[in-house]
């Protein structure tokens, strides 16, 4: 076994007494308690340098009462005028800007951790943090924080109810802490309280205890959130009469923690409109699904216990829910998570198969289960999962079950592997809606080890999918076949200008069901990292073998591709790049043509107040036969312009603008294709969050689609208010 902290190290919390001043949340640090707590004052640098003692000073200091967790931070600045202190959105705080955040893990299994972001400004971020899986700032947590300015730095408070900590009461084992400072200026400075290393793939193993956090509260509160929503939508279809609809909606959240470590939710008609759009994918030369990351406050309670290997629970799949009820457990042993939905009649289900996904119409509702169990043991975690999909109407259903576990072998080495089973009765029909058909059973098996120091980084990965498994709870867009990957990289360190240097090979070989090779590819690469966080790569795909179906030709492709992204200032916060040019597959002519790839991001502040985070993505293919060379046969585009006018910390003013087309010439295929096709989504929303769980919102938004010959001219528009407050 493994340390995953220094036994010397650790902060140091302060009770506060009955008589002492209790901290105002002003971020100033300025009462008499924060002075008589001893400071964690240990920082690491792993940008733009690795395994060194921070630059500059930061010390961390922790209080905590019968209800509170308050932890302080202040941040010395030999240059404060520079501090990137931008207004932006809740969850929206991003590499360019000054910021905290605390990685609170109270299991200590160095596994996943609550994260509470505030950056300069006093803009919060929150959510789940796992080494496996990386952040998600889904979910939203009840706590209060505050940030100043003082001659040499800036500093925060935080106040974090323990009531929105997830822990076991009775649980000896002390609460793990980790924290991150960023800072960006001519280098991105990134900065952590325990020695975090580039080669390491558990940052939480770098945390360190906090002592002195004992008698904490049982835990025990509860919420209601009652929602109103009321929309007029018109929908106009070319050739037919225009249709309106006017309708209010009353929906409720119920919440219970009958202790510190357990939570109950349940949702009776919720209204899962979308007041964040899902952002325009280019999907128009692939056979595949594209995965949706889930955006629903119901579904994100405990929304990292969920996490496997395979995305075996994706709450996305549920998509029109009439009632749901969530029991989430954490403690220091183990994670538990169980989900029941009723889903209305109306969705599609996804049918993965080797060469394509389809989908059938579920016209029938059903109810879905999800359950999890993780078990913790020292540096290893044992998990299952079970999920059902049951069909009363049809009398059919969907299930999976099976095991996964994560060994941490060190800092650096960590295998992960899972299994599963799925036994299916409900199967597409002729009109491709489900029905009751015979029973089919599958498998899904993944294993995964990687390993990296200062020199070296290694990882290998196999799967293996048989061709019936299906999961309808999950997501899953191929399946039947056999997959091996490996990446290997060699790190140089600083070279030159760049701050590291790496060179790194990808390989894959990948089989169908039948043997037939699906992919194969060894692609060697270069990446370098440097001043104002910025970064290029290079890799090439010298022979890259493909086919798209079964009975296809195995093409041999050749591409190159390269990209960049850098942090220049305040007003161009951020820019990124990524191309790809060379042989590409026309999915739909089964063929090979010459093209490429293109998307390119920026984040703006032209005005302290106003920002611009905007997308561009294109994708083309030129034939590549004697009697049309050079000829364009497909081309797609995807443009998203989101600004946000931030009128006060609680007031925001949000246009999105977005176009999707996809052009394809007749003339160079044997199948009937549409020449044409376009979707515009235009948004406007005005939001007030007062608080965690109230807010206001009042938008417009127009969708305009038209497939010329195939699909007539639609256009739909909606206004809508929607009113949601915690009790």
């Amino acid at each position: 076994m493994f340390l995953c902290h220094d036994a010397n190290a650790g902060f140091q919390a302060k009770r506060i007494a009955a008589s002492d001043v209790k901290p105002s949340i002003d971020g100033k640090l300025d009462e008499k308690l924060w002075s008589q707590t001893q400071p964690h004052d240990a920082f690491y640098q792993t940008q733009p340098f690795d395994k060194q003692k921070a630059h500059l000073r930061t010390e961390v200091r922790v209080l905590f009462d019968e209800k509170y967790l308050y932890v302080g931070i202040t941040a010395f600045d030999t240059d404060p005028q520079e501090i990137r202190d931008s207004f932006a959105r809740r969850d929206r705080i991003t590499i360019d800007q000054d910021f905290f955040a605390l990685y609170l893990d109270p299991s200590s299994a160095h596994k996943s951790a609550q994260i509470f972001y505030v950056n300069a400004r006093g803009t919060v971020m929150d959510g789940i943090y796992s080494d496996s899986a990386g952040e998600d700032s889904s979910p939203d947590y009840d706590f209060d924080v505050a940030t100043a300015r003082f001659e040499g730095g800036w500093s925060a408070e935080y106040r974090i109810p323990f009531a929105s900590i997830a822990y076991d009461k009775n649980s000896t084992t002390p609460w793990s802490l980790l924290v991150l400072r960023n800072m960006t200026r001519d280098q991105r400075y990134r900065m952590y309280s325990g020695g975090v290393t580039r080669a390491t793939n558990c940052n939480l193993c770098y945390s360190d205890t906090i002592d002195g956090l004992v008698d904490l509260p049982s835990g025990m509160n509860w919420n209601l959130t009652p929602q109103v929503v009321s929309r007029r939508s018109t929908d106009a279809v070319q050739g037919k009469p225009s249709q309106a609809i006017h309708a209010n909606q009353f929906s409720l959240d119920f919440k219970l923690r009958p202790d510190s470590a357990t939570t109950l939710d349940m949702t009776l008609n919720p209204d899962f409109s979308q007041i964040e759009l899902d952002s325009p994918q280019l999907s128009g030369n692939t056979r595949f699904s594209i995965f949706v990351q889930e955006k629903r406050p119901f579904f994100l309670e405990g929304a990292d216990i969920l996490r496997t290997p395979f995305n075996a629970i994706s709450t996305r799949s549920i998509a029109n829910p009439d009632a749901g009820l969530r029991y989430t457990r954490r403690d220091a042993e183990k994670d538990i998570s169980l989900i029941v939905a009723k889903d209305a009649a109306g969705g599609l289900v996804l049918i993965p198969h080797t060469y394509y996904t389809s989908t059938a119409n579920a016209n029938v509702a059903s109810v879905a289960t999800d359950a999890r169990m993780n078990l913790r043991f020292g540096t290893m975690s044992l998990g299952m999962v079970a999920t059902d999909r049951q069909y009363d109407e049809i009398n059919a259903y969907n299930r999976v079950f099976g095991p996964d576990f994560v060994w941490q072998i060190d800092r650096n080495q960590g295998l992960r592997a899972q299994l599963l089973l799925s036994n299916t009765t409900a199967q597409a029909d002729s009109h491709d809606n489900l029905a009751k058909g015979v029973l089919t059973s599958g498998h899904a098996f993944y294993a995964g080890w990687s390993k990296g120091d200062d020199g070296w980084g290694i990882g290998l990965s196999v799967r293996d999918l048989s061709k019936d498994f299906r999961d309808d709870n999950g997501f899953f867009s191929q399946v039947g076949f056999q997959s091996v990957n490996n990446d290997l990289t060699k790190k140089w360190g600083k070279l030159g200008i760049w701050n590291e240097f790496n060179t790194y090979v990808s390989s894959e070989y990948k089989l169908d069901s039948e043997g037939n090779v699906l992919s194969k590819s060894i692609s060697p690469g270069m990446s370098v990292a440097g001043a104002y966080d910025s970064s290029v790569y290079v890799n090439v795909n010298p022979s890259v073998r493909s086919r798209v179906n079964a009975d296809g030709e195995l093409y041999k492709l050749t591409r190159v591709s390269t990209g960049f992204a850098l942090s220049p200032g305040k007003r161009i916060a951020r820019v990124n790049g990524d191309f790809s040019v060379g042989d590409v597959i026309d999915v739909s002519a089964n063929r090979l043509g010459k093209g490429g790839s293109a998307s390119m991001s920026a984040k703006l502040r032209p005005l302290d107040r106003l920002e611009f985070d905007s997308s561009y993505a294109t994708s083309w293919i030129n034939a590549n036969d004697e009697l049309h060379s050079g000829e364009r046969a497909y081309t797609e585009t995807a443009l998203q312009i989101n600004s946000v006018l931030h009128l006060s910390g609680k007031d925001t003013l949000r246009l999105i603008l977005q176009d999707s087309r996809t052009s394809r010439n007749p003339e160079l295929y044997t199948s009937i294709v549409a020449p044409e096709s376009s979707r515009t989504v235009n948004s406007l929303v005005f939001t007030r969050i007062a608080g965690l769980g109230t807010a206001s919102y009042l938008g417009w938004t127009m969708t305009k689609s038209e497939t010329p010959g195939f699909a007539p001219k639609r256009k739909q528009s909606e206004i809508f208010a929607k009113l949601s407050w915690q009790i």
